[in-house]
């Protein structure tokens, strides 16, 4: 029978964000503790907070928005890889752990280590990775660090490189409790109109 494993970034104040980002807020603006009707929260977020999809317009200003992307780009074939002992993703490297037959590849870096405390640094894709992937098949790139580029990157080559191959990208996963292996990705935006990304809820269903 299967089952879900839920592989979102919890959200709530003091969720740390991309250095200069919006940071997430929560507060309510009618409680029913205080006379009102109903509880109805109010929320701040920016789309890239915790777990998220990137639209090609984030990197690039002629790229699509979010709600333009594919919907079953975010549902279906999914592998998990863990990666925590590379120093840089290589298409040698996937090639050895055959990381091109799955449609939507999600590596687990371990690089956020302490969810309270921001990365500095993961593993980074070598500039011919993107290309190779898509020509396996591969369409969706995701990893549990915040960014496939580095934090002080301002070019965003590998960002650039995913698009160029037609490779879409999801950041800030939780894969502590995924095991290496397949499942089926179910990791839906919302559909913002125009925007450059949205948040997500990814689950893996495990097979079988």
């Amino acid at each position: 029978m299967s089952r879900f494993i839920d592989i979102t970034r919890p959200l709530h104040p003091g969720t740390p964000e991309w250095p200069g980002d919006t940071p997430v807020a929560f507060d309510f603006v009618a409680r029913i503790k205080r006379g009102d009707a109903v509880n109805v929260g109010r929320l701040t977020i920016s789309p890239h907070n915790g777990t998220h999809a990137d639209a090609p317009y984030h990197y690039c200003e002629e790229g699509i928005t979010i709600d333009q992307v594919p919907i079953e780009t975010y549902v279906g074939p999914a592998r998990v890889v863990d990666i925590r002992d590379w120093d840089a993703i290589t298409r040698p490297r996937l090639e050895a752990i055959d990381a091109g037959s799955a449609e939507r590849l999600l590596l687990r870096t371990g690089a956020w280590q302490r969810p309270e405390v921001f990365p500095e640094t993961w593993p980074l894709m070598q500039p011919e990775v993107p290309g190779w992937l898509t020509a396996q098949g591969v369409k969706l790139i995701g990893l549990d660090a915040p960014s496939v580029d580095a934090l002080t990157s301002k070019d965003l080559p590998r960002h650039l490189a995913c698009k160029a191959a037609g490779l879409f990208i999801m950041e800030n996963l939780l894969l502590e409790a995924a095991p290496p292996g397949d499942y089926e990705l179910i990791a839906l935006p919302l559909r913002l109109q125009g925007a450059d990304g949205s948040p997500v809820r990814a689950v893996l269903r495990t097979l079988g």
